[in-house]
């Protein structure tokens, strides 16, 4: 079981930052637990808090015509999610579902722009280090759409010939 502080060190999204801001951080943070199955955020509510996982995994879905998609998942501590609501002003774009029992640090927005007017270079750098993890998860996607839609050209081939 890691110490809270321990995971915000593992972050991808605390990168950079000072002891003194991570234990800022730490301290407007919530300490959330979660059943197997439970599901964490659901898919079009309101945006309103980012999400470390500190122990246990966690499945972001989302649901589709043919049923639900797995859009990824995440076990590591330190692993995030819920970082689009800091970015945009939208409902949430999927689900997510505790794979097990799960423990999350959770950050409220309204308790993250207090903690940002005290340290403009924390809210800077979660920033910096939320842009860094979109663009990689974009990357991602865009290798995702390329690999299915050669996989239609392959089987669209393969029935017509």
């Amino acid at each position: 079981m890691s110490s809270g502080i321990e995971t915000l060190r593992a972050s991808g999204l605390c990168m950079g930052m000072t002891e003194q801001e991570l234990g800022d951080l730490l301290a407007v943070a919530e300490t959330r637990t979660h059943a197997a199955s439970d599901r964490i955020v659901v898919e079009g509510t309101p945006s309103d808090c980012l999400f470390i996982l500190e122990e246990g995994a966690v499945r972001v879905e989302k649901a589709s015509s043919v049923g639900v998609v797995l859009i990824a998942s995440m076990g590591e501590p330190g692993d995030f999610f819920g970082e689009m609501s800091l970015i945009d002003i939208l409902p949430r774009s999927a689900d997510v579902r505790a794979e097990g029992p799960v423990r999350l640090l959770a950050f409220p927005k309204r308790k993250l722009a207090e903690i940002f007017a005290r340290w403009p270079r924390l809210q800077v750098t979660l920033i910096l280090n939320i842009a860094r993890s979109l663009s990689l998860r974009l990357r991602e996607a865009d290798d995702r759409i390329v690999e299915l839609s050669g996989m239609l050209r392959t089987g669209a081939k393969g029935q017509g010939g």
